[in-house]
């Protein structure tokens, strides 16, 4: 059994130990093609069944395993199809359309589900958490908001350079932020850095202040992106219902732009990053330069739109450049460099070193 990860897709293949990569990449495609031949379209299914995995998240997964094995061509064929009939996706009017009001846009191509919680009569909070058998009745939302929140758990920030990559030159030189640092990130120092400085501005009690809820005696940054603080002040429970995106339109936008740059075919993706930066009111490009000056474009492009999306550490791992990119990040930061070579692999789970000897014994401290 071998499990390939995907960002937050998961494929169980039953393989024998050594299995060329070419042959678990051949046997993905295959799968995929096979469910884009079998799933409806997202707009076959009833309300009720808002959801469920269907054609266009299969054509959006098989680009993207194309992407990462640099199949350019193919790449480009998949996400081509997700722009015309039958498909109808296009972009939320708002990021906040889809992180704050999860509302059912036409940009979620595939998402994991989440539904209120609906108290202690139909399951237990906690369940996210593990414990089922113990504590039973499996429970639907999420508690994400309320470990990233800085009014509840907190027990995530944003990253300072994650933050600092939301201040960059445009075309004319000229320091600029981007401004979907402010849908992204709250900022305590007066926004300095771009982020938003209310919160509960839909609440009944009116809007509040971060900075003095967190306090200014030095930068705190906190997430806003996929919160529920701009609705209400606090959580109580973890009960987020927003849904966890896999897959989104500007995903595929950016992932498409990305295939042209690399087949070097420059020109055609322009349109598509603008196309996402538009929605965010982001200024849009004039010329993406040469080929290295597009691919640093992109990549810059899909870190702030896909912050806290979980895309980053895989896309890296892609690129070849997590070592020495979150590195640096890390120096500048903790005056540290945890990031060993074999951290771009998966770690192999504890289950699967206790069901199978022969593949344990090929282990080293948890990774192959």
């Amino acid at each position: 059994m071998i499990l390939c990860g995907l960002q937050t897709h998961k494929f169980y293949l039953t393989v024998k130990l050594g299995t060329p990569k070419a042959e678990i990449w051949a046997a993905i495609e295959a799968d995929l093609t096979d469910a884009i031949d079998k799933l409806p379209l997202a707009q076959d299914y009833a309300p009720s069944d808002y959801g469920r995995a269907s054609r266009g998240a299969a054509v959006a997964l098989l680009g993207k395993a194309y992407l990462y094995q640099k199949k350019y061509t193919q790449a480009i064929t998949e996400f081509t199809k997700l722009m015309k009939p039958p498909y109808d996706y296009d972009l939320a009017n708002s990021l906040d359309d889809i992180f704050i009001h999860d509302l059912k846009t036409k940009e979620t191509i595939f998402a994991v589900m989440h539904g209120e919680w609906q108290g202690w009569g139909v399951g237990n909070a906690y369940g996210m958490f593990g414990g089922q058998e113990s504590w039973a009745n499996k429970t639907t939302h999420t508690g994400r908001a309320m470990e990233y929140g800085f009014n509840d758990w907190w027990n995530v920030l944003i990253s300072p350079t994650l933050v600092d990559a939301f201040t960059y030159n445009d075309e004319s030189g000229v320091s600029y932020i981007d401004p979907r640092a402010a849908l992204t990130f709250y900022d305590n120092l007066d926004g300095t850095k771009g982020g938003d400085t209310i919160y509960c501005e839909e609440c009944p009690d009116g809007k509040l202040s971060y900075a003095k809820a967190v306090g200014t005696a030095g930068p705190i940054y906190s997430w806003r992106k996929y919160e529920l603080y701009e609705l209400r002040k606090n959580y109580g429970q973890p009960d987020s219902y927003i849904n966890s995106q896999v897959i989104r339109f500007a995903d595929v936008l950016l992932m498409l732009a990305e295939s042209y740059i690399e087949n070097n075919e420059v020109e055609k993706a322009l349109p598509l990053i603008n196309k996402v930066r538009k929605r965010s009111g982001a200024f849009e490009y004039t010329s993406l330069g040469t080929q290295p000056e597009a691919r640093e474009i992109l990549r810059h492009e899909r870190r702030i739109e896909l912050a806290g999306e979980q895309s980053r550490y895989f896309d890296l791992v892609r690129w070849g450049i997590l070592v020495q990119t979150i590195n640096a990040e890390k120096q500048i930061v903790e005056n540290t460099q945890p990031v060993k070579d074999y951290h771009v692999l998966l770690p192999i789970p504890q289950s699967e070193r206790d069901a199978n000897p022969l593949l344990n014994a090929q282990v080293k401290n948890n990774w192959n």
